[in-house]
């Protein structure tokens, strides 16, 4: 009997997802989601036409899914596809049609002051005060929360006399060694160097609904995440590298990095003004 796509997916996982085990076992649930849809789960890998992948797509429409998360589904796919095609089981991938995603949606960056506002709904007496201390952490790193929570006292390391996170497996597949500001220091500290043993995913979820409430007016585009491009923003306005920003970040390609970084209208005020002295 020829390989179906779930059979290969979990054939192959370690070597299409090398990066965390929760990145992998998250792709996993989505090639499951995948194979239960329709007849794809005896499928024969070699028996896919793109309309097989269009259909699943119209479901999760459907289903209220955004085009931008259906594209997370679409690129799974495709790397297990392209995966199948190097191992010489199947002659091409299916040249499925993406879902068109009108402009990024999510938040620029949170600013300066917005940062403040959260700082300050985070209070010492809110439910959910541990998050204020998530907060600064990933606005001065750029850490993604499943990096944070991987913080222990094992993992704080001194480089050249300044503190730092060693993350030895990151999404990427490499590891990364992470400076620590102070005020990003202190908030590790004040999570007992272990953010872990405060996080629970309902309370998380729970205060980040909240903030947003008050401060944004409940708009979903407020994520977590945004600190992350928060981080990218505010050190591509103090002139930092691409290059050196994707290093901290962890990304791989510099084009990814790019995509973190938003111009701040005072930036490109600033440029304006240079030509305006020319």
């Amino acid at each position: 009997m020829s390989t179906t796509f779930l059979e290969f997916t979990l054939q192959e996982q370690s070597r299409l997802w090398s990066g965390t085990d929760d990145h992998r076992k998250r792709s996993v649930v989505k090639a499951a989601k995948f194979s239960n849809f329709g007849e794809n789960a005896d499928r024969p890998l070699t028996d896919y036409r793109p309309a097989h992948i269009h259909a699943f797509f119209d479901r999760l429409e459907a289903k209220g899914l955004s085009a931008n998360t259906i594209n997370h589904y679409g690129a799974m796919v495709a790397k297990v596809f392209r995966q199948a095609a190097r191992e010489g089981l199947i002659e091409a991938v299916p040249e499925f049609t993406w879902k068109a995603v009108k402009g990024n949606k999510r938040p620029l960056y949170y600013t300066p002051d917005q940062l403040c506002q959260i700082d300050a709904y985070f209070n010492d007496v809110h439910p959910q005060s541990y998050m204020r201390h998530f907060c600064i952490i990933a606005a001065n790193t750029g850490m993604r929360l499943g990096e944070i929570l991987k913080i222990t006292p094992v993992t704080i390391v001194t480089v050249e006399g300044k503190p730092c996170v060693y993350l030895e497996t990151t999404k990427n597949g490499e590891d990364r060694h992470v400076p620590l500001t102070g005020q990003a220091r202190e908030a590790v500290r004040a999570l007992g160097d272990n953010p872990a043993r405060h996080w629970t995913h309902r309370s998380f979820y729970d205060g980040l609904k909240g903030m947003r409430c008050r401060l944004f007016n409940g708009d979903k585009r407020y994520c977590f995440h945004t600190f992350r491009h928060t981080a990218a923003t505010h050190l591509a306005a103090a002139d930092r590298s691409t290059a050196m920003i994707a290093l901290l970040l962890g990304h791989k390609s510099e084009a990814t990095t790019r995509k973190y970084i938003k111009p701040k209208p005072s930036a490109l005020r600033g440029l304006v003004d240079m030509l305006e002295q020319q």
